[in-house]
């Protein structure tokens, strides 16, 4: 239900609210951090109703935000003239923002729950777990702040898509870490936790593939750009 719910407010986002989302992205900022709030003061008081319960895994098991940074990396991958590329490509920017917000939820959770008990000997899927938790907030974190328009025109372009380029790891980073979170519960036979992992790898596998067909497709065109280069340099010669 949760990744229903996750899909509807998605495409509410890069659907319905395109145009506004890509002219007034403040607004959706704000909002963004006042559901983050929500979700921290629900967490504190100890709310348990029906509400709750929808709500509160869209921002703790990082679903929405999951979702949010799957659409600005397939957008990466289809085709110029796609229509969806076409609409997307100019809020691409805005949804990281925003998945880089909800993300914050599920960081702090797991932050609250481990941090206190670093000096403990972690070993296994655990410590290796934490580790590219590590890894991949770091990434995010570098990623959310030169996503700003303001950090992006301060960069020179060469270094702002060098580092942009770690998008790549961090969203397969980022799928490794939730496979070994659900992992184990999917393994003790529990419904939620197999159906989230059967849809996170569905999704991954999806992107995976049309990433390597676009850079395929790439490769023949630069080949086919750089062919009557080759001709006249042997007619010269």
């Amino acid at each position: 239900m949760r990744f229903v719910i996750a899909l509807v407010v998605s495409f509410a986002l890069v659907w319905l609210c395109a145009k506004p989302l890509k002219k007034y992205p403040a607004p959706f900022y704000l909002g963004a951090v006042a559901l983050l709030g929500l979700y921290f003061w629900g967490s504190a008081a100890g709310v348990r109703n029906e509400a709750w319960s929808y709500f509160q895994p869209l921002m703790q098991r990082c679903a929405l935000a999951f979702l949010l940074f799957s659409i600005v990396m397939f957008v990466g991958v289809l085709g110029e003239k796609n229509p969806l590329r076409t609409h997307l490509m100019p809020i691409r920017r805005q949804l990281s923002i925003l998945a880089c917000i909800f993300a914050v939820g599920h960081i702090a959770f797991y932050a609250a729950s481990y941090v206190p008990r670093l000096t403990s000997a972690f070993t296994g899927n655990l410590a290796f777990s934490l580790g590219l938790a590590a890894l991949i907030t770091a990434l995010m974190a570098v990623l959310w702040v030169t996503s700003f328009s303001v950090v992006k025109h301060a960069m020179k372009a060469a270094s702002w898509k060098r580092v942009q380029r770690l998008a790549y790891p961090f969203y397969v980073l980022t799928y490794v870490h939730l496979a070994l979170l659900l992992m184990p519960s999917a393994l003790a036979g529990n419904d939620v936790a197999v159906l989230s992992i059967t849809v996170y790898s569905i999704v991954m596998g999806a992107y995976v593939v049309l990433r390597l067909r676009k850079a395929l497709a790439d490769r023949r065109t630069e080949a086919t750009a750089a062919t009557p280069d080759l001709d006249l340099e042997a007619v010269a010669a």
